[in-house]
């Protein structure tokens, strides 16, 4: 008799639970014991979780900073990298509804003397092309000079097209170019910038006061800063918040966990609140497939079937139910957002390191998803993805250190025992220049060590063998080789670098 009453009160208990456990704000206390069970997710890491209605976790834990142990809080401004897209998105959703830039108009409406590369025509291409990645175009030195080095003027971009891209097959491609040149055509048009209409339409009308596609409206120490794993004996590598100049329009916002919150409700109620600008209509323009992308080997960041593209949004399927997500990713940074229109929820996740934390955020998804719908694999996944945290950071750090000693060991470098004096560094220092302005670059000796400074991007550079030296931005980062040449007389004026040629300005 006393066996079968325990057997009924467990089964009772099993059952609240799994019931439980289907609700939003149950799945949200499990997701809570499943993050409690990593051993370390530092610097910091944030989720936030939400129903159109109610913010039923907003869990921020560890340091924004490592170097300071400044907290991580729920008002800390975190780099959202390319979660721009979407932002952008219903901007372009709402400056169409006005009248103001036509999604459906083409590119050459705007530039009509806008050479493409051969095989390509930006006649046959529109503003909303630009922003599902259709465009058959692609120029990675336009997407690295925005991402990590400088401010493009918007003037510049026709001749930075016709001198840098090129063609490529047709067909959904995801890239920054596409975005990066929607909001180049958007100042050119109305004469404002794309983070000017981005406070206008959303960021003001939505009270979020901790969003900003301008880093320089917080303090410094306000800022989550990035991070990389050295290892136990070295720690934490610390990566600066970006400057103004790199917040470009493909990737470039910073956003607090409760302004997280409020942009996710957004998404789930499909409405602003009234007086807000923003219409249901722009809403839905937004979040509507506008290209096949043909993902559903699920080799992308979420790890699901994808089939289409929004304005800014990728569109999964979790178990039959359309996700909506995007993610974001920087030197020392990871960070995803989903919402899930008929389950009722969004979710984002924020790391402020890039130690296989993409990882993290991508599996803390899948694994609230698992809890709500009561999936099968819920309870096993979730003792061992904590489990398997360590073992992938561990071996992400064991390859980063390997890559980095295999590429020393190339003979190139000539065994790196060239020890130069500071006098003889002193030579290298000036201006090098290609004729592009764009990709001029400084020399100079900085407590005795050469440095180059390409706008924001900066490079340190170690002695290898006589006129060559090896680049890194980071210390685990990739080398780069700075090969210097000399005239008749001995001075060295000449330097090839990325296989680019370049010589010493006149005068430096």
């Amino acid at each position: 008799m006393l066996r079968h009453t325990l057997a009924a009160i467990s089964a009772l208990l099993l059952t609240g639970t799994a019931a439980l456990a289907e609700t939003p704000r149950g799945a949200a206390a499990q997701l809570d014991e499943f993050l409690d069970r990593f051993p370390d997710l530092g610097p910091g890491f944030a989720v936030v979780v939400v129903t159109p209605d109610d913010i039923i976790m907003n869990r921020t834990r560890g340091e924004r900073r490592a170097a300071t142990g400044a907290p991580m809080t729920s008002e800390t401004p975190i780099y959202i990298a390319s979660q721009t897209k979407a932002y952008m998105g219903l901007l372009a959703a709402w400056l169409d509804a006005q009248g103001i830039l036509a999604l459906d108009s083409a590119i050459t409406d705007h530039w009509p003397d806008l050479q493409f590369p051969e095989g390509a025509d930006p006649a046959d291409w529109t503003l909303r092309d630009l922003i599902s990645h259709q465009v058959p175009i692609e120029a990675e030195m336009i997407t690295i000079l925005e991402a990590y080095v400088l401010q493009v003027q918007a003037s510049d971009y026709p001749a930075l097209i016709a001198n840098y891209a090129s063609a490529r097959e047709p067909g959904f491609q995801y890239d920054n170019l596409g975005y990066n040149i929607y909001g180049a055509i958007l100042e050119t048009a109305t004469g404002r910038s794309w983070q000017d209409w981005l406070d206008q339409v959303i960021f003001d009308p939505l009270g979020m006061d901790h969003t900003s596609a301008r880093t320089s409206d917080f303090a410094l120490d306000e800022l989550s800063w990035g991070h990389i794993w050295q290892g136990e004996d070295v720690g934490w590598h610390e990566v600066r918040p970006k400057t103004d100049a790199i917040m470009q329009s493909a990737g470039g916002l910073v956003t607090s966990t409760d302004d997280m919150a409020t942009w996710l409700q957004l998404q789930l109620r499909g409405e602003a609140p009234a007086g807000s600008g923003i219409t249901a209509a722009m809403l839905a323009e937004a979040q509507t497939s506008a290209v096949d992308t043909h993902q559903d080997d699920r080799r992308n960041a979420i790890e699901l079937p994808c089939s289409g593209y929004a304005l800014g949004w990728n569109i999964c399927d979790f178990e039959g139910h359309a996700l909506y997500v995007h993610g974001g990713g920087y030197t020392g940074i990871r960070t995803m957002m989903a919402f899930a229109p008929d389950l009722g929820v969004g979710i984002a996740t924020f790391s402020n390191s890039d130690n296989m934390t993409g990882w993290v955020t991508s599996r803390t998804v899948i694994q609230y998803l698992q809890f709500l719908t009561g999936h099968e694999d819920a309870e096993s996944w979730s003792e061992a993805r904590p489990r398997l945290y360590p073992e992938r950071a561990a071996w992400l750090l064991d390859r980063r250190q390997d890559s980095l000693a295999e590429a020393r060991a190339e003979e190139r470098w000539g065994g790196w025992s060239w020890q130069p004096s500071v006098t003889e560094l002193a030579a290298y220092e000036g201006r090098w220049s290609t004729g592009d302005s764009y990709l001029d670059f400084d020399i100079a000796l900085e407590d005795g060590q050469l440095v180059a400074r390409w706008g924001d991007y900066t490079v340190m550079m170690t002695p290898a063998s006589p006129d060559l030296f090896g680049g890194q931005t980071q210390p685990l980062g990739d080398l780069e080789a700075f090969r210097f040449s000399r005239d008749e007389t001995g001075a060295v004026t000449g330097v090839v670098r990325d296989e680019s040629s370049y010589r010493r300005v006149a005068g430096e």
